[in-house]
């Protein structure tokens, strides 16, 4: 005679019981702003260029930089990285743009941005504001960086560019 086959039960497995979420200990304060030191040393490409933007915007993000509009940062920084790359490096990917980014809640956001190309007098940049320049496709970005930086200084004939962003209130 065959073995009987058993069959399967319909009951229901029991559940677990219901987890109760109790917090221990006070409730967490929001954690301020965090101090931040980002380092990049990348190809000469737009691409990389781009990413190591990326790479820096979301750890400003993450340290809750409090330096006010951070498009306008974006855009004084991707002007800053571009400009070593296009003009600076002359699209060279052999050639390094080295970045830096510092920030903490006292003295807020510095940004250096260094290429290995031939450098430029900052000075013979021509204002692009003025009417005989209005026309010209150059030299805005410089103009931009200015007016979206607190300070920008030219350093090693123009290989180095720094920008600083003093802290504002949020």
């Amino acid at each position: 005679m065959a073995p009987r086959k058993k069959k399967a039960s319909r009951r229901k497995a029991p559940r677990p019981p219901a987890l109760k979420l109790r917090r221990a200990g006070p409730r967490p304060r929001a954690v301020g702003p965090r101090p931040l030191i980002l380092v990049r040393d990348l190809p000469a490409t737009p691409a990389a260029a781009e990413r190591a933007m990326n790479d820096v915007l979301l750890a400003l993000a993450e340290a809750r930089c409090r330096c006010g509009d951070m498009d306008e940062v974006r855009m004084a920084l991707r002007e800053a990285l571009n400009n070593a790359v296009r003009h600076g490096s002359q699209l060279n990917p052999r050639k390094r743009v080295h970045l830096l980014c510092r920030y903490d809640s006292k003295n807020g956001l510095e940004f250096v941005v260094r290429d290995e190309g031939a450098g430029f007098d900052p000075k013979k940049i021509s204002d692009p504001t003025k009417p005989e320049n209005l026309e010209r496709f150059s030299g805005r970005g410089i103009y931009m960086i200015r007016q979206l930086m607190d300070k920008v200084e030219f350093r090693d004939r123009g290989r180095e560019l720094r920008l600083r962003r003093r802290p504002r209130k949020s």
